[in-house]
């Protein structure tokens, strides 16, 4: 009787090691934003005169994007001819303290588009990237090329 409730014993402990030990694993960047479906409202500018829309997706499992703090930014848009990104600041897009999964769309107008040289036009790309108030970066998403001409 004592091996039976022993074996039933090393057979419980057994089956409870087993399962206890099935937990899965996060990826590494699961808290990272994620970004996608980049879209701009022009493949062409006039300098100075037209507005450039850029659009996109975001999706965050915590959500923690945006800063109360107006001085924070957490938005990079980059152009391919400069060396310096321009950094947005992006209002909290969950209410800050409550870990939820949010998504949603974003829009950035660009005025004043200029040509850098002395050509009447030039070709650019965007890059954009996101921070979270944990300072996880987002992907990177690059626009389609852009030509920004002279009036």
């Amino acid at each position: 009787m004592k091996k039976i409730y022993f074996l039933t014993y090393c057979l419980l402990l057994s089956a409870y090691c087993l399962l206890s030990s099935c937990t899965k694993e996060l990826p590494a960047d699961y808290y990272h934003p994620k970004l996608s479906n980049l879209t701009i409202s022009l493949d062409t500018v006039t300098e100075f005169a037209d507005t450039l829309l850029i659009t996109f997706d975001y999706e965050d499992m915590d959500g923690d994007l945006g800063f109360e703090d107006p001085n924070i930014n957490s938005l990079t848009v980059k152009d391919s001819r400069l060396q310096n990104a321009d950094t947005y600041h992006v209002q909290p897009l969950a209410p800050v303290g409550n870990e939820l999964k949010i998504n949603g769309t974003l829009q950035v107008k660009l005025n004043g588009l200029f040509v850098v040289g002395n050509a009447n036009m030039e070709s650019l790309h965007f890059t954009i990237q996101i921070k979270d108030r944990q300072s996880h970066k987002s992907n990177e998403l690059k626009s389609q090329e852009i030509v920004v001409v002279r009036p």
